[in-house]
């Protein structure tokens, strides 16, 4: 074992119910960090191309990073790496809460499945051993009453549980993993991907191994200084009184954030989105709570106890793209039913930015009489009608009745509904668009279509502070000219590549995307550096970056998958963003997506990386099979 790691992961073939430990050379985390790199690694050396995305040859993987279950404020995330069988290309999924550092602690970095279980069953991982467990009677069980019986079945209480619920079971597109009751991997359908494995959970107890740091006290230094950057930080104030979904009608009245399926925006078009504000929870508010190792504590617990939308028990605060979902996307300002509605997400295991992009996409169909009534098994399907809402939820995520017609997301509704219904679907390669408007955003959309993850949300935010001109560290290496974020689209292939590096760098490190929000970013080379012991410079960790970024690329190109095929909405790339004077000035993402392409060495037209990129990566020998 060496440090940060622990040095190995865990192939798990639920066809023939075997697993097998692996180690993991050191050479491979220093080239690759961990989380989505390590994960991008294994699935490209260990797929082939065209795999059935719900059948035996397709690989998951629970990964954690280089900082996973260190001191490391933000160091708390965990990420599933699949083939999506919702795009049908590369997939990373995070989420946070502490399964990640538990699964570090309990002695892999990562677990892979391939196969499919001829039953139902769940991974347990405890006391240094693994095991695998008849999941038939946990099979039909929401996820929180699978960890509940799953911590019963064990006698541990503190065993952490990521697992699917029926929306899983059923491969809807849409569903996600639900760990800690309410923390969720949701994107990109990796429920799917586990329920068409029948692999209904993973179990996990840390303590086995205690993750070494080679210089701890260089790095409390280091933590320390970046801890007065938090502490200092409004926006992390922010956080912490309030979730990320504190501002929600402040993004609404700059344009951001979208009203009535994308078709406005603005205050004029919903003067009540201030009641969907997370302040307005206060009064149902428990308790607050934080990932391991974060000091911001964003999250809430809340009751609701009374009323038509009345819950049992407690259940998670929903979050900023929770509450534009289910809320000011479908000009809902009950926050009573956005609150029951992302619960059921959260029990049924299922994403709410897609859940609620289907009930908007639905909603213009009804709107434009392309849908009626009967359709919707006679529920009124008007904009706004928060009864019908939490009703649609549920049904998507049971996937029943009209429920099934969207419980793959947007664009397959579209295809089922037919009569022109498709100039309504708002989504990116069939992945509902999370809900900062790309129009405001040239950094942020071209994410949106250009990244081998298309339609995330996150990954875009250090070229985003680049482009405004906002430093993220002093490194040479960190250093881009300022320029107009609104002009010279084909002058910024280069900032683009270094965000984009970066970006990779933190999310494979194992580290929460808020913190490079309003905020100075973390120093992650130096951190890196810090817990491996490695001479971890800021030219090297780009580097890796492009490498992670490059490997990601070749993927989806080896499925086929061209950037054509790719594209923002055709509402989002005609029509100017509804805000009158405050509306910025076209963006043209085609010359940023090829200015971006061009900079990382990516064939514009067909995606594939060159032979001298990959041959500078380190990446040829691996990627032979890449015509």
């Amino acid at each position: 074992m060496f440090a940060g790691f622990a040095g190995k992961v865990l192939f798990v073939d639920l066809s023939k119910a075997s697993m097998e430990e692996s180690p993991v050379p050191e050479n491979i985390y220093r080239e690759f960090i961990g989380g989505y790199g390590l994960g991008i690694r294994i699935l490209y050396e260990r797929m082939k191309p065209g795999a059935d995305p719900l059948g035996p040859e397709n690989i998951i993987g629970f990964v954690t990073g280089a900082l996973t279950a260190t001191s490391v404020p933000g160091s708390g995330r965990y990420g599933v790496v699949t083939k999506s069988p919702l795009t049908g290309g590369w997939c990373e999924s995070n989420g946070g809460g502490t399964f990640g550092p538990e699964l570090k602690t309990a002695g892999y970095d990562a677990i892979f499945f391939t196969g499919i279980s001829h039953k139902p069953v769940y991974l347990v991982i405890r006391d240094g051993a693994a095991k695998l467990m008849d999941a038939s009677g946990l099979w039909g069980k929401d996820t929180y009453e699978t960890s509940d019986l799953i911590q019963a079945a064990t006698g541990d209480s503190k065993i952490k549980v990521a697992a699917i619920g029926p929306a899983g079971e059923a491969k809807s597109l849409l569903a996600g993993i639900v760990n800690e009751k309410g923390r969720i991997a949701a994107r990109g359908g990796v429920g799917a991907v586990m329920g068409s494995k029948r692999l209904k959970a993973v179990a996990v107890r840390g303590g086995a191994m205690k993750i070494a740091v080679a210089d701890r006290g260089k790095l409390k230094e280091v933590e320390e200084r970046y801890m007065s950057v938090i502490q200092s930080s409004e926006f992390a104030k922010g956080l912490s009184a309030a979730g990320t979904g504190g501002a929600l009608s402040f993004l609404v009245s700059i344009g951001d954030s979208p009203v009535k399926n994308w078709q406005l925006t603005g205050t004029q078009s919903m003067p009540q989105a201030a009641n969907l504000d997370s302040s307005n929870m206060d009064k149902y508010k428990k308790s607050g709570y934080s990932c391991r190792a974060c000091p911001i504590r964003c999250g809430a617990i809340v009751e609701q106890k009374s009323g038509p939308f009345a819950i049992p028990g407690e259940v998670h605060r929903p979050e900023y793209e929770s509450l534009a979902a289910l809320g000011s996307l479908l000009l809902n300002d009950n926050l009573e039913a956005v609150i029951k509605a992302n619960d059921i997400c959260n029990r049924y295991g299922i994403d709410t930015i897609s859940t609620g992009t289907a009930i908007a996409f639905a909603m213009e169909c009804y709107e434009n009489e392309l849908i009626n009534k009967t359709d919707a098994d006679g529920l009124d399907v008007a904009w706004g009608n928060a009864e019908t809402i939490v009703a649609l939820t549920e049904k998507i995520a049971r996937r029943e009745g009209f429920g099934a017609v969207l419980a793959d997301g947007p664009a397959k509704a579209a295809e089922r509904i037919g009569k022109d219904s498709a100039k309504y679907v708002m989504a990116v390669r069939g992945k509902g668009m999370p809900f900062h408007d790309p129009r405001m955003s040239p950094a942020g959309g071209t994410a949106f279509i250009a990244d081998a993850n298309p339609g995330h949300h996150m990954n875009s935010q250090i070229t985003g502070m680049l482009e405004n001109g906002v430093p993220i560290g002093s490194d040479p290496d960190l250093q881009v000219p300022k320029m107009n974020p609104f002009a010279d689209f084909d002058k910024k292939g280069t900032m683009y590549r270094i965000g984009a590096a970066y970006h990779t760098i933190l999310d494979s490190a194992g580290m929460c995307a808020l913190y490079t929000v309003n905020t100075q970013p973390p120093p992650l080379a130096e951190m890196i550096s810090q817990v491996t012991g490695w001479n971890f410079e800021w030219e090297e960790a780009l580097r890796a970056g492009r490498r992670v970024l490059t490997l990601r690329q070749a993927f989806n190109a080896r499925e086929g998958l061209t950037p054509d095929q790719i594209n923002l909405p055709e509402r989002i790339k005609k029509e100017p963003l509804p805000v009158g004077m405050n509306a910025p000035p076209p963006i043209d993402f085609q010359a940023l997506r090829e200015g971006y392409f061009g900079a990382m060495g990516w064939d514009v037209r067909t995606g594939i990386p060159s032979k001298e990129t990959l041959a500078n990566l380190g990446l040829a020998e691996l990627t032979k099979d890449l015509k």
